[in-house]
């Protein structure tokens, strides 16, 4: 009789196990996507001022409600660029931040027609470059003397110092 129960409860066990240690197919959300066609499409690339993109810069999107919190954020892509969808008109200001000192900042004004459902106009851009760490070539080029100097000097002077050192020892 107990040999029989044990086979029992090993069995009911064996099924519980069975029926929830196994894991059905649930799906909670899934995914999806819709290539957008009809939208307004606002457009920018960034790039320094010798031409080269902005790569990968961090972007900050402002709606023309509100001028103090992000509308949107992103990264721009290995050309400096980087697209919105604006969700209505105005002005929309984009700054550009690549992480190393240079900051730009570009406006897109956003006109057309009253929400119809009608294609708005395209976006028209200003752009305004300001770049607090913005050189010229000659600076760049004096800059990169004075350090070729500097290194030659300091090679000069710790190598003369080495050769004092070893006499001293003689």
């Amino acid at each position: 009789m107990m040999k029989r129960c044990t086979h029992a409860c090993l069995l009911a066990s064996i099924l519980v196990l069975g029926l929830f240690g196994c894991p059905f197919g649930a799906d909670a959300h899934g995914t999806a996507f819709k290539l957008l066609q009809d939208t307004t499409l606002a457009a920018v690339q960034f790039r320094y001022s010798d031409g080269e993109p902005m790569a990968y810069a961090e972007v900050m999107v402002f709606s023309p409600q509100d001028t103090k919190v992000e509308h949107q954020n992103g990264r721009t892509d290995k050309l400096g660029k980087f697209a919105f969808c604006p969700d209505m008109f105005g002005a929309w200001r984009i700054t550009a931040n690549d992480g190393m000192g240079h900051l730009c900042e570009a406006t897109v004004k956003v006109a057309g027609r009253e929400a119809t459902g009608e294609v708005v106009d395209r976006p028209q851009q200003e752009t305004a470059v300001t770049s607090p760490v913005e050189g010229t070539r000659t600076l760049k080029v004096i800059a990169g003397l004075s350090l070729i100097g500097n290194l030659g000097f300091a090679s000069w002077f710790f190598s003369r110092k080495f050769r004092m050192a070893k006499r001293m020892d003689l």
